[in-house]
Protein backbone atom coordinates (compact mmCIF):
# COMPACT_ATOMS: atom_id res chain seq x y z
CA UNK A 1 0.00 0.00 0.00
CA UNK A 2 1.30 3.67 -1.05
CA UNK A 3 2.19 5.37 2.17
CA UNK A 4 0.02 8.55 0.55
CA UNK A 5 -3.25 6.28 0.65
CA UNK A 6 -2.86 5.68 4.41
CA UNK A 7 -6.12 7.06 6.09
CA UNK A 8 -4.02 9.39 8.49
CA UNK A 9 -5.18 11.38 11.55
CA UNK A 10 -3.31 14.74 12.00
CA UNK A 11 -4.52 17.31 13.75
CA UNK A 12 -3.31 20.28 11.33
CA UNK A 13 -2.37 20.77 7.88
CA UNK A 14 1.44 20.09 5.90
CA UNK A 15 1.73 23.56 4.80
CA UNK A 16 2.86 23.96 0.61
CA UNK A 17 5.13 26.72 -0.69
CA UNK A 18 3.03 29.48 -2.41
CA UNK A 19 4.19 29.28 -6.58
CA UNK A 20 4.11 32.35 -9.36
CA UNK A 21 3.87 31.93 -12.60
CA UNK A 22 4.24 35.24 -14.57
CA UNK A 23 2.80 35.82 -18.30
CA UNK A 24 3.65 38.87 -20.42
CA UNK A 25 0.59 39.46 -23.02
CA UNK A 26 2.76 41.09 -25.89
CA UNK A 27 1.53 41.97 -29.61
CA UNK A 28 1.22 44.55 -31.63
CA UNK A 29 -1.55 48.10 -31.99
CA UNK A 30 -5.24 46.37 -32.43
CA UNK A 31 -4.01 42.34 -31.95
CA UNK A 32 -6.57 42.02 -29.13
CA UNK A 33 -5.18 42.21 -26.23
CA UNK A 34 -7.61 43.97 -23.88
CA UNK A 35 -10.75 41.37 -24.75
CA UNK A 36 -7.55 38.20 -24.23
CA UNK A 37 -7.11 39.39 -21.06
CA UNK A 38 -11.13 40.22 -19.95
CA UNK A 39 -11.83 36.87 -21.29
CA UNK A 40 -9.12 34.88 -19.65
CA UNK A 41 -9.88 36.38 -16.57
CA UNK A 42 -13.70 36.03 -16.46
CA UNK A 43 -12.81 31.98 -17.94
CA UNK A 44 -11.05 31.24 -14.95
CA UNK A 45 -13.13 33.29 -12.57
CA UNK A 46 -16.37 31.34 -13.80
CA UNK A 47 -14.81 28.22 -14.87
CA UNK A 48 -17.88 27.13 -17.01
CA UNK A 49 -16.36 26.81 -20.60
CA UNK A 50 -13.13 25.38 -19.38
CA UNK A 51 -13.79 21.79 -18.53
CA UNK A 52 -10.77 20.88 -21.30
CA UNK A 53 -8.48 22.69 -18.27
CA UNK A 54 -9.45 20.52 -15.88
CA UNK A 55 -9.97 17.36 -18.03
CA UNK A 56 -5.62 17.53 -18.98
CA UNK A 57 -4.58 18.50 -15.31
CA UNK A 58 -6.89 16.30 -13.59
CA UNK A 59 -6.89 18.99 -11.04
CA UNK A 60 -9.94 21.10 -9.57
CA UNK A 61 -9.25 24.68 -8.71
CA UNK A 62 -11.23 27.73 -7.81
CA UNK A 63 -9.72 31.40 -9.07
CA UNK A 64 -10.19 34.59 -7.46
CA UNK A 65 -9.09 38.16 -8.48
CA UNK A 66 -6.57 39.67 -6.37
CA UNK A 67 -6.38 43.52 -5.14
CA UNK A 68 -4.33 45.76 -7.60
CA UNK A 69 -0.83 46.84 -6.20
CA UNK A 70 0.11 50.91 -5.56
CA UNK A 71 3.60 50.82 -7.80
CA UNK A 72 1.26 49.39 -11.60
CA UNK A 73 -1.94 49.94 -13.19
CA UNK A 74 -4.57 46.79 -12.40
CA UNK A 75 -5.87 45.98 -15.92
CA UNK A 76 -9.39 47.82 -16.42
CA UNK A 77 -11.36 44.17 -15.83
CA UNK A 78 -14.27 45.21 -14.13
CA UNK A 79 -15.03 48.56 -16.71
CA UNK A 80 -14.73 46.04 -19.36
CA UNK A 81 -16.99 43.48 -18.55
CA UNK A 82 -19.57 46.63 -17.56
CA UNK A 83 -19.50 47.42 -21.17
CA UNK A 84 -19.76 43.91 -22.48
CA UNK A 85 -22.74 43.23 -20.20
CA UNK A 86 -24.73 47.02 -21.08
CA UNK A 87 -27.55 46.45 -23.76
CA UNK A 88 -24.96 47.83 -26.55
CA UNK A 89 -21.87 46.07 -25.61
CA UNK A 90 -18.94 47.73 -26.73
CA UNK A 91 -15.44 46.40 -27.34
CA UNK A 92 -12.45 47.33 -24.76
CA UNK A 93 -10.38 50.09 -25.76
CA UNK A 94 -6.76 49.55 -26.34
CA UNK A 95 -4.01 49.63 -23.28
CA UNK A 96 -2.43 52.98 -22.31
CA UNK A 97 -0.19 51.89 -19.99
CA UNK A 98 1.57 49.40 -18.64
CA UNK A 99 -0.79 47.18 -16.08
CA UNK A 100 -0.70 44.08 -14.05
CA UNK A 101 -3.37 41.34 -12.65
CA UNK A 102 -2.84 38.76 -10.71
CA UNK A 103 -4.74 35.84 -9.73
CA UNK A 104 -4.40 33.79 -6.97
CA UNK A 105 -5.21 29.65 -8.13
CA UNK A 106 -6.40 27.51 -5.24
CA UNK A 107 -5.81 23.99 -6.60
CA UNK A 108 -7.46 21.03 -4.41
CA UNK A 109 -4.70 19.19 -2.46
CA UNK A 110 -4.98 15.40 -3.26
CA UNK A 111 -5.18 14.63 0.65
CA UNK A 112 -6.96 16.51 3.67
CA UNK A 113 -3.62 16.44 5.09
CA UNK A 114 -1.60 18.69 2.68
CA UNK A 115 -2.69 22.03 2.39
CA UNK A 116 -4.09 23.30 -0.97
CA UNK A 117 -1.69 25.02 -3.57
CA UNK A 118 -2.06 27.99 -4.12
CA UNK A 119 -0.59 29.53 -7.27
CA UNK A 120 -0.66 33.62 -8.25
CA UNK A 121 -0.81 34.17 -11.93
CA UNK A 122 0.61 37.38 -13.04
CA UNK A 123 -0.72 38.85 -16.27
CA UNK A 124 1.50 41.86 -17.45
CA UNK A 125 0.20 43.94 -20.67
CA UNK A 126 1.98 46.12 -22.63
CA UNK A 127 0.28 49.08 -25.33
CA UNK A 128 1.26 47.43 -28.84
CA UNK A 129 3.16 50.74 -29.68
CA UNK A 130 5.41 51.01 -27.25
CA UNK A 131 6.75 47.51 -27.55
CA UNK A 132 8.68 48.41 -30.38
CA UNK A 133 10.56 51.25 -28.91
CA UNK A 134 12.24 48.60 -27.39
CA UNK A 135 14.42 47.90 -30.41
CA UNK A 136 15.96 51.65 -30.17
CA UNK A 137 18.08 50.52 -27.23
CA UNK A 138 21.88 50.18 -28.19
CA UNK A 139 21.18 52.52 -31.04
CA UNK A 140 22.75 55.99 -31.34
CA UNK A 141 20.64 58.95 -33.09
CA UNK A 142 22.52 58.46 -36.05
CA UNK A 143 22.26 54.89 -36.36
CA UNK A 144 18.42 55.35 -35.69
CA UNK A 145 17.93 57.79 -38.34
CA UNK A 146 19.62 56.35 -40.89
CA UNK A 147 17.91 53.38 -40.42
CA UNK A 148 14.80 54.29 -40.23
CA UNK A 149 14.93 56.43 -43.26
CA UNK A 150 16.43 53.85 -45.43
CA UNK A 151 12.87 51.40 -44.53
CA UNK A 152 11.21 54.61 -45.71
CA UNK A 153 12.29 54.08 -49.28
CA UNK A 154 10.45 50.73 -49.50
CA UNK A 155 7.55 50.05 -51.29
CA UNK A 156 4.60 52.19 -49.96
CA UNK A 157 6.39 53.70 -47.55
CA UNK A 158 8.38 56.31 -50.25
CA UNK A 159 4.90 57.60 -51.34
CA UNK A 160 4.05 57.80 -47.83
CA UNK A 161 7.09 59.75 -46.29
CA UNK A 162 7.34 62.40 -49.67
CA UNK A 163 5.43 65.55 -46.99
CA UNK A 164 8.11 64.82 -44.55
CA UNK A 165 10.83 64.76 -46.54
CA UNK A 166 10.56 67.74 -48.47
CA UNK A 167 9.34 69.66 -45.16
CA UNK A 168 12.89 68.90 -43.51
CA UNK A 169 14.71 69.51 -46.93
CA UNK A 170 13.21 73.13 -46.57
CA UNK A 171 14.57 73.87 -42.83
CA UNK A 172 18.14 74.58 -42.20
CA UNK A 173 18.69 71.48 -39.57
CA UNK A 174 22.23 72.01 -38.53
CA UNK A 175 22.77 75.73 -37.53
CA UNK A 176 21.79 77.06 -34.43
CA UNK A 177 18.25 78.09 -34.27
CA UNK A 178 15.35 78.51 -32.44
CA UNK A 179 12.63 75.97 -31.30
CA UNK A 180 9.45 76.81 -33.62
CA UNK A 181 10.19 75.10 -36.59
CA UNK A 182 10.84 71.46 -34.02
CA UNK A 183 6.80 70.55 -33.42
CA UNK A 184 6.41 71.33 -37.19
CA UNK A 185 8.81 68.75 -38.11
CA UNK A 186 7.42 66.48 -35.68
CA UNK A 187 3.80 66.51 -36.87
CA UNK A 188 4.61 66.13 -39.95
CA UNK A 189 6.70 63.02 -39.23
CA UNK A 190 3.59 61.65 -37.05
CA UNK A 191 0.81 62.71 -40.51
CA UNK A 192 3.57 60.09 -42.31
CA UNK A 193 3.20 57.07 -39.05
CA UNK A 194 -0.44 57.36 -39.37
CA UNK A 195 -0.74 56.79 -42.95
CA UNK A 196 1.82 53.92 -42.46
CA UNK A 197 -0.73 52.14 -39.70
CA UNK A 198 -3.62 53.22 -42.27
CA UNK A 199 -1.92 51.10 -45.07
CA UNK A 200 -1.64 48.35 -42.41
CA UNK A 201 1.67 48.85 -41.87
CA UNK A 202 2.89 47.91 -38.54
CA UNK A 203 6.90 48.92 -37.79
CA UNK A 204 6.56 52.40 -36.35
CA UNK A 205 8.73 54.18 -34.48
CA UNK A 206 8.75 55.94 -32.30
CA UNK A 207 5.18 54.46 -31.08
CA UNK A 208 4.75 56.88 -28.19
CA UNK A 209 3.96 59.65 -31.30
CA UNK A 210 0.80 57.55 -31.67
CA UNK A 211 0.28 56.15 -28.31
CA UNK A 212 1.73 58.76 -26.02
CA UNK A 213 -0.14 57.44 -22.68
CA UNK A 214 1.80 59.59 -19.91
CA UNK A 215 4.35 61.69 -22.42
CA UNK A 216 1.27 63.17 -23.59
CA UNK A 217 2.74 66.83 -24.84
CA UNK A 218 5.77 65.63 -22.96
CA UNK A 219 8.59 67.72 -25.30
CA UNK A 220 10.84 64.82 -24.53
CA UNK A 221 9.21 63.16 -27.65
CA UNK A 222 9.76 66.08 -29.91
CA UNK A 223 12.41 64.06 -32.43
CA UNK A 224 12.31 62.23 -35.26
CA UNK A 225 14.46 61.01 -37.82
CA UNK A 226 16.81 63.28 -39.80
CA UNK A 227 20.10 62.94 -42.03
CA UNK A 228 23.18 62.98 -40.70
CA UNK A 229 25.16 65.65 -41.66
CA UNK A 230 28.08 66.15 -43.71
CA UNK A 231 30.39 67.02 -41.08
CA UNK A 232 29.55 66.25 -37.80
CA UNK A 233 31.51 68.62 -35.96
CA UNK A 234 29.87 71.84 -37.39
CA UNK A 235 26.26 71.21 -36.34
CA UNK A 236 25.63 73.88 -34.13
CA UNK A 237 24.63 73.02 -30.31
CA UNK A 238 21.73 74.84 -30.59
CA UNK A 239 20.47 73.31 -33.84
CA UNK A 240 17.62 70.79 -35.14
CA UNK A 241 19.46 68.16 -35.25
CA UNK A 242 21.30 68.81 -31.76
CA UNK A 243 18.32 69.11 -29.93
CA UNK A 244 16.17 66.15 -31.66
CA UNK A 245 19.35 63.99 -30.80
CA UNK A 246 19.09 65.23 -27.41
CA UNK A 247 15.79 64.13 -26.66
CA UNK A 248 15.99 60.90 -28.38
CA UNK A 249 19.16 59.76 -26.37
CA UNK A 250 16.89 60.71 -23.55
CA UNK A 251 14.05 59.23 -24.48
CA UNK A 252 16.02 55.57 -25.25
CA UNK A 253 17.60 56.26 -21.56
CA UNK A 254 14.70 57.77 -19.16
CA UNK A 255 11.68 56.02 -20.87
CA UNK A 256 12.41 52.87 -23.25
CA UNK A 257 15.03 51.44 -21.17
CA UNK A 258 13.36 52.09 -17.74
CA UNK A 259 10.34 50.41 -19.45
CA UNK A 260 12.38 47.32 -19.72
CA UNK A 261 14.42 47.16 -16.75
CA UNK A 262 11.13 47.47 -14.71
CA UNK A 263 8.75 45.38 -16.72
CA UNK A 264 10.55 43.25 -19.15
CA UNK A 265 12.05 40.38 -16.62
CA UNK A 266 11.56 37.44 -15.04
CA UNK A 267 8.84 36.07 -17.15
CA UNK A 268 7.77 32.34 -17.71
CA UNK A 269 5.36 32.62 -20.26
CA UNK A 270 4.84 34.84 -23.49
CA UNK A 271 1.83 35.13 -25.26
CA UNK A 272 2.27 36.84 -28.62
CA UNK A 273 -0.99 37.63 -30.42
CA UNK A 274 -1.02 37.99 -33.73
CA UNK A 275 -3.74 40.09 -35.97
CA UNK A 276 -3.20 38.35 -39.37
CA UNK A 277 -6.49 39.37 -40.61
CA UNK A 278 -5.42 43.08 -40.99
CA UNK A 279 -2.23 41.79 -42.74
CA UNK A 280 -4.34 39.81 -45.36
CA UNK A 281 -6.95 42.56 -45.78
CA UNK A 282 -3.91 44.81 -46.63
CA UNK A 283 -1.10 42.99 -49.02
CA UNK A 284 1.96 41.42 -49.09
CA UNK A 285 3.77 44.14 -47.40
CA UNK A 286 1.47 44.69 -44.58
CA UNK A 287 2.52 40.87 -44.33
CA UNK A 288 5.64 41.12 -44.19
CA UNK A 289 5.93 44.24 -42.19
CA UNK A 290 4.33 42.55 -39.45
CA UNK A 291 6.46 39.68 -39.54
CA UNK A 292 9.67 42.07 -39.07
CA UNK A 293 7.67 43.73 -36.50
CA UNK A 294 7.46 40.84 -34.06
CA UNK A 295 10.84 39.28 -34.82
CA UNK A 296 11.74 42.99 -33.67
CA UNK A 297 9.47 42.92 -30.48
CA UNK A 298 11.07 39.65 -29.55
CA UNK A 299 14.73 40.52 -29.85
CA UNK A 300 14.05 42.47 -26.57
CA UNK A 301 12.92 39.86 -24.34
CA UNK A 302 15.38 37.58 -22.23
CA UNK A 303 15.51 34.05 -23.81
CA UNK A 304 18.56 32.66 -22.32
CA UNK A 305 21.51 33.32 -24.10
CA UNK A 306 23.59 31.45 -21.50
CA UNK A 307 20.71 28.50 -20.98
CA UNK A 308 22.37 26.96 -17.52
CA UNK A 309 22.69 30.34 -16.05
CA UNK A 310 19.00 32.06 -17.38
CA UNK A 311 17.62 28.93 -15.71
CA UNK A 312 19.32 29.44 -12.76
CA UNK A 313 18.16 32.33 -11.74
CA UNK A 314 14.57 32.49 -13.21
CA UNK A 315 15.46 34.96 -15.93
CA UNK A 316 14.46 32.94 -18.98
CA UNK A 317 11.22 32.66 -20.65
CA UNK A 318 11.11 29.43 -20.93
CA UNK A 319 7.78 28.88 -23.54
CA UNK A 320 6.02 31.29 -25.78
CA UNK A 321 2.70 30.77 -27.17
CA UNK A 322 1.98 32.40 -30.81
CA UNK A 323 -1.97 32.87 -31.38
CA UNK A 324 -3.49 34.46 -33.80
CA UNK A 325 -6.63 36.23 -33.00
CA UNK A 326 -9.99 36.26 -34.22
CA UNK A 327 -10.70 32.92 -35.31
CA UNK A 328 -14.46 33.56 -35.01
CA UNK A 329 -14.30 35.80 -38.59
CA UNK A 330 -12.61 33.16 -40.18
CA UNK A 331 -15.39 29.84 -41.41
CA UNK A 332 -14.73 26.72 -39.22
CA UNK A 333 -14.08 24.76 -42.16
CA UNK A 334 -10.95 27.04 -43.01
CA UNK A 335 -9.63 27.19 -38.98
CA UNK A 336 -6.23 24.95 -39.89
CA UNK A 337 -5.66 27.17 -42.84
CA UNK A 338 -5.60 29.77 -40.80
CA UNK A 339 -3.23 28.31 -38.19
CA UNK A 340 -1.13 27.37 -41.19
CA UNK A 341 -0.59 30.44 -42.00
CA UNK A 342 -0.05 31.83 -39.08
CA UNK A 343 2.88 29.04 -38.93
CA UNK A 344 4.08 30.05 -42.09
CA UNK A 345 4.50 33.90 -40.83
CA UNK A 346 6.50 32.44 -37.38
CA UNK A 347 8.00 29.94 -39.41
CA UNK A 348 11.85 31.24 -38.87
CA UNK A 349 11.42 33.42 -35.50
CA UNK A 350 9.94 30.25 -33.88
CA UNK A 351 13.07 28.04 -35.39
CA UNK A 352 14.95 30.69 -33.97
CA UNK A 353 13.66 29.81 -30.27
CA UNK A 354 13.69 26.09 -30.58
CA UNK A 355 17.80 26.60 -31.16
CA UNK A 356 17.44 28.38 -28.09
CA UNK A 357 15.41 25.47 -26.28
CA UNK A 358 12.39 27.62 -25.95
CA UNK A 359 9.34 25.82 -25.86
CA UNK A 360 6.66 27.16 -28.38
CA UNK A 361 3.28 26.32 -29.88
CA UNK A 362 1.28 27.79 -31.82
CA UNK A 363 -2.68 27.99 -32.07
CA UNK A 364 -5.68 30.43 -33.25
CA UNK A 365 -7.96 31.58 -31.11
CA UNK A 366 -11.44 34.32 -30.50
CA UNK A 367 -10.95 35.48 -26.72
CA UNK A 368 -15.04 36.01 -27.43
CA UNK A 369 -16.57 34.47 -30.21
CA UNK A 370 -18.96 37.25 -32.21
CA UNK A 371 -19.85 35.74 -35.33
CA UNK A 372 -21.78 31.56 -36.37
CA UNK A 373 -20.57 30.09 -39.65
CA UNK A 374 -23.37 29.96 -41.89
CA UNK A 375 -23.58 28.23 -44.96
CA UNK A 376 -25.35 29.80 -48.30
CA UNK A 377 -25.77 28.52 -51.34
CA UNK A 378 -24.45 30.44 -54.54
CA UNK A 379 -24.96 29.37 -58.02
CA UNK A 380 -25.39 25.72 -56.50
CA UNK A 381 -22.53 25.55 -54.23
CA UNK A 382 -22.82 25.99 -50.66
CA UNK A 383 -20.47 28.86 -49.59
CA UNK A 384 -18.93 29.36 -45.75
CA UNK A 385 -20.26 32.64 -44.88
CA UNK A 386 -20.24 34.44 -41.45
CA UNK A 387 -23.61 35.68 -39.33
CA UNK A 388 -23.18 38.45 -36.86
CA UNK A 389 -23.83 42.18 -36.11
CA UNK A 390 -22.11 44.70 -37.47
CA UNK A 391 -21.11 47.59 -35.55
CA UNK A 392 -23.91 50.51 -36.05
CA UNK A 393 -26.14 47.91 -36.52
CA UNK A 394 -29.12 45.99 -34.81
CA UNK A 395 -30.04 42.79 -36.63
CA UNK A 396 -27.37 39.93 -37.36
CA UNK A 397 -26.59 39.90 -41.33
CA UNK A 398 -24.35 37.13 -43.52
CA UNK A 399 -21.15 38.12 -45.25
CA UNK A 400 -18.59 36.48 -47.38
CA UNK A 401 -15.19 36.58 -45.81
CA UNK A 402 -13.32 35.28 -48.74
CA UNK A 403 -11.35 31.64 -49.15
CA UNK A 404 -8.12 31.10 -47.58
CA UNK A 405 -4.55 29.87 -49.23
CA UNK A 406 -3.73 26.76 -48.01
CA UNK A 407 -0.11 28.43 -47.43
CA UNK A 408 1.74 31.41 -48.25
CA UNK A 409 3.27 29.45 -51.40
CA UNK A 410 0.05 29.99 -53.27
CA UNK A 411 0.56 32.07 -55.84
CA UNK A 412 -2.85 34.16 -56.11
CA UNK A 413 -3.11 34.71 -52.34
CA UNK A 414 -2.13 38.43 -52.59
CA UNK A 415 -4.53 38.84 -55.47
CA UNK A 416 -7.54 37.45 -53.61
CA UNK A 417 -10.06 40.10 -51.86
CA UNK A 418 -11.02 39.80 -48.31
CA UNK A 419 -12.97 41.61 -45.96
CA UNK A 420 -13.75 40.60 -42.75
CA UNK A 421 -17.22 42.61 -40.88
CA UNK A 422 -16.34 44.78 -37.56
CA UNK A 423 -18.96 42.57 -35.49
CA UNK A 424 -20.00 43.73 -32.60
CA UNK A 425 -19.51 41.86 -29.38
CA UNK A 426 -21.86 39.85 -28.21
CA UNK A 427 -23.66 40.62 -25.04
CA UNK A 428 -21.91 38.98 -21.96
CA UNK A 429 -24.19 37.17 -19.36
CA UNK A 430 -24.88 38.82 -16.33
CA UNK A 431 -23.72 35.97 -14.04
CA UNK A 432 -20.51 35.94 -12.85
CA UNK A 433 -20.82 32.40 -13.14
CA UNK A 434 -21.48 31.76 -16.92
CA UNK A 435 -18.61 32.88 -19.41
CA UNK A 436 -18.66 34.57 -22.77
CA UNK A 437 -18.46 31.48 -25.63
CA UNK A 438 -14.73 31.99 -27.22
CA UNK A 439 -12.76 29.83 -29.65
CA UNK A 440 -9.62 27.97 -27.50
CA UNK A 441 -9.28 29.46 -24.60
CA UNK A 442 -9.77 26.63 -22.93
CA UNK A 443 -6.10 25.34 -24.77
CA UNK A 444 -4.21 28.62 -24.66
CA UNK A 445 -5.15 28.84 -20.20
CA UNK A 446 -4.12 25.07 -20.09
CA UNK A 447 -0.90 25.91 -22.16
CA UNK A 448 -0.42 28.45 -19.98
CA UNK A 449 -0.87 26.99 -16.38
CA UNK A 450 -0.03 22.74 -17.42
CA UNK A 451 3.23 23.64 -15.36
CA UNK A 452 1.59 24.42 -12.28
CA UNK A 453 -1.51 22.84 -11.91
Amino acid sequence: MDFFDLNIDIPFKLPRFREKTRVAVTGLSKSGKSVFLTSLIYQLLADDKIEYVHRKSGKKFSVKLMPPESSIARFDYYNFVREFRSKNPTWPKSTKSVTKTTLEINVKSRYDWIENKKIDLELIDYPGEWLLDLDMQGRNFEDWSLNILEISKQNSRKELIKEYLNTISNIDLYNDSDEMEDEKIVEEYKKYLKLCYEKGLSFIQPGRLLQPGDLSNDPILLFAPLPSPQVLAKVGKNSIYARFKNRYERYVKEVVKKLHLDHFQNFDTQVVLIDLLKALEHSKESFEDMRYSIKKILENFTYGKNYFLSKLFGLKIERVIFAATKADLIPKDQIEEYKKLLEDMIYEIKRELDVEHIETDVTVIASVKCAETVYVEIDGKKVACLKGILEGEEEPSVHYPGTLPKSLKDEDLWSREFKFPNFKPPRFPQSNNEAPPHIRMDRIIYDILKDKL
